[in-house]
This record gives C-alpha cells, structure tokens and sequence, in this order.
C-alpha cells in the first residue's frame, strides 16, 4: 500500500508539472507583444535571465514596435546565461536586420565577447595548460569582432576595452602560430615551418612568438641549403635581438553594458 502510496504520488507530481507548463505556455501564447515585452524587461532587469529569454523569445513574430530592442535584450541574456552560441546567432540576425541600428557597437561587442568566452577553457586554464595550443577559431573571431569596433566605431564607448582585447588576442594567436612552427620543426617539414613564419611575420611582426620563430626559419633554410635565405633571415633575427614585446594582459569581462 505504501509502495502504491508512493507511486500515486509521484504521477500526480508530474501531471501537476505538466498542468503547470501547459499553463504557462498559454500565459505566453496569449499575452500581447506589450506584455511580453514589459515581463521580459522586468525579469532582465531583476536578473532573472532565463525567464526573460521565456518572455522575450515568446514574442516571436507577434508584430510589436519593441523589436529592436527585444533581440537587443535576447542577446544580453543568452550572453550572461553562457549561451553563448546562441547569442552569435542571434547577434547576426540583428545586424542583417537593424544595419543602421545606433546599437551596432553594442551587438558585436557582445559577439566578441561571446567568441572570447568560446576561447576559454576553466579546465586547461586552472592546470596551467598552454591556452594557444587550442583550436583558435573563436579566438580569431572575437579578434576580428574588437577590430570592427575600433575600426568602424571609433567614438564608441567599448574601443578601449575592445584594443585591450586585440593586444591580449593577437599574443594568443601568434603564440599559437609558434606551436605549429615548433610542431613542423620537430618533423623536418622545412618548407612548412618557413611558410608559417612568413606568415607570423606578415600578421604579427612585434610580437615574442615572432622573434622566436625567426631561428627556426633560419634553420630550416639551412637544411634546404637555401644560403641567401639563410642569411637574410640571420639579419632579422639581429634587427629583432634587442626588441621586447611585453606579453598583453588579459582583460577583465566586463559585468555591466
């Protein structure tokens, strides 16, 4: 008897779920785009970003004057629940439909912002492992995403922050450059190391990873008995030998946009 008890229990406890999600999908069916819109806002603000993406998503194709800053608000909270691949999405949909939008800066700082936070790894970054050595995609992305904003927004609040983001990135990537120089040095594949760190300098000629990647090159046109190149190369590693490059900083996330 306690064991049917029990049992009886536990289906009305998931009828009473399942009564209370239909009922709340009704609340969002039937609600108008204002109401939405205002409970949506409310949850954003009180930090409650789950259940304002609920509201805010929940608005869908329902004709409204709060468009615009219903997708501003929808990347936010995708951002700040770690959806982060979700908040790109959605970043990109905004700019192919707002391309004059005085918000623009705003989206695709939170874009690179979300391909930084990609980059991460809490993992590999609490045991000390080489951040660079993953893959880099998000990385060159968020690069690319700071870049637009110093470039085409230069009078927007986030330039600042986005230039220390490009220092701290382009170390990144260039570090990463160097472990695959390193990778083909160890397999005495010449032409691959001399390619990556003509590369390297073309890309990302005042940094560390450069300055040492210039001797592998030197020696992989000695193994090809490419002499001229050789000695060319021995003179940028001279003209580099007094140069420091201070390894960027990485920035803080910004809590509040």
């Amino acid at each position: 008897m306690r064991k049917l008890t029990s049992l009886a229990s536990l289906v009305l406890a998931g009828l009473l779920v399942v009564g209370c999600s239909n009922s709340a999908n009704k609340e969002l069916e039937e609600a108008s785009a204002q109401t939405l819109y205002t409970k949506g806002q409310t949850y954003l603000e009180e930090g409650d970003y789950n259940s304002a993406i609920r509201y805010l998503e929940a608005i869908g194709s329902k004709q409204s004057e709060y468009g615009e800053q219903t997708q501003l608000s929808l990347i936010y909270a995708q951002y700040k629940v770690g959806e982060y691949y979700k908040a790109l999405d959605a970043a990109e949909r905004f700019v192919r439909t707002y391309p004059d939008s005085p918000s623009l800066d705003y989206v695709v700082y939170l874009a690179a912002l979300s391909n930084a936070r990609l980059g991460d790894n809490f993992i590999q970054n609490f045991f000390g492992v080489n951040s660079a050595a993953r893959a880099v995609e998000n990385v060159r992305n968020a690069y690319g995403s700071f870049q637009t904003i110093v470039q085409r927004f230069p009078n927007s609040k986030y330039v600042p922050d986005a230039q220390n983001w490009m220092a701290y990135l382009k170390d990144r990537l260039a570090e990463h450059e160097l472990l695959i120089v390193k990778f083909y040095d160890d397999r005495d594949a010449s032409v691959a190391v001399v390619n990556r760190v003509e590369e390297m300098l073309r890309y990302y000629p005042d940094s560390q990873p450069t300055k040492e990647a210039l001797p592998l090159m030197k020696k992989a046109f000695e193994k090809m008995n490419m002499a001229d190149s050789a000695e060319k190369t021995e003179g940028l590693i001279q003209a580099y030998k007094d140069k420091t490059f201070p390894s960027a900083k990485k920035p803080e996330y910004s809590s509040q946009f």
